[in-house]
């Protein structure tokens, strides 16, 4: 019987915790997009959750877990921007409003060109944003699913985490595990870090049960989740953390509360 409740995204890049979890016997968590999850653990909808990244940063009263986070070190595979012209020409950007941590490394990336173009936030409708816009930031599933059309398109393709990369040198850390306020952080970690394990021990598996769920080529499932996706909140992960921070900071996006505060700190 499951003792806690998770917050969780019904993306592909959260299928080792997902099948970890269910493995442990920790079936009870509700599905959202990254965005829609902040609000259910602040109203205690859920004990634990991956959050965005960037609302640990601009809610400093978060309990951040110190293990396990979403990253990459360098292409992502699930976050791109697709554009009719080369980025340096884009008049407006449309950004997918499931992101958060996407959407401000988005701004970041034009900022630090030089770019200053208009973003407007829209739902993931890559024909209907690119109705409103030179270019749209997708991510998650719905980018995945894009891919054959914008290359019918001959529309560009920018990889956000590959762009971070070569911006910063540093792994791109799109979400992060948060508490509650009056739950065990110990233990929640804990389990985190075993259903974590166990996910990625049977990668394999996971990746045929996520490629039936989503109508993905197997092949292209294994590879995002093995050589994509990063999942230990390490110290190169952490030192991207802190480089997000001071760039958001640097160009006024959050106020400046200080580096992350991680709880039970373990790892650094």
């Amino acid at each position: 019987m499951s003792a806690h409740r998770f917050g969780l995204v019904g993306y592909l890049n959260t299928a080792p915790y997902r099948h970890g979890l269910r493995a442990l016997g920790e079936t009870d968590w509700i599905e959202e997009t990254p965005a829609a999850l902040l609000p259910r653990l602040l109203q205690g909808e859920v004990e634990a959750a991956i959050l965005p990244t960037f609302d640990a940063l601009t809610t400093p009263d978060l309990r951040v877990l110190p293990s396990a986070c979403i990253s990459s070190m360098g292409e992502a595979g699930s976050v791109k921007i697709f554009s009719r012209v080369p980025l340096p020409q884009v008049a407006a950007i449309a950004l997918d409003t499931s992101s958060h941590t996407s959407a401000a490394v988005v701004r970041i990336l034009c900022a630090e060109r030089d770019l200053h173009p208009v973003f407007l936030d829209l739902p993931p409708d890559l024909p209907k944003m690119l109705q409103s816009a030179d270019a749209a930031l997708l991510l998650g599933d719905p980018c995945m699913r894009v891919e054959a059309e914008a290359e019918a398109e001959n529309l560009l393709t920018y990889d956000v985490g590959a762009e971070w990369l070569e911006l910063t040198g540093s792994p791109l850390v799109f979400a992060v595990w948060c508490v509650g306020p009056r739950v065990d952080a110990g233990a929640v970690d804990g389990l985190i870090r075993r259903a974590l394990e166990m996910g990625l021990e049977h990668l394999e598996e996971a990746a045929a049960e996520e490629a039936k769920r989503l109508g993905f080529e197997r092949d292209l499932v294994s590879s995002y989740l093995r050589d994509n996706m990063r999942y230990r909140l390490d110290g190169p992960a952490r030192v991207g953390v802190e480089k997000l921070r001071k760039l958001l900071v640097k160009h006024h996006l959050v106020e400046d509360h200080g580096p992350v505060r991680y709880e039970l700190d373990e790892t650094a």
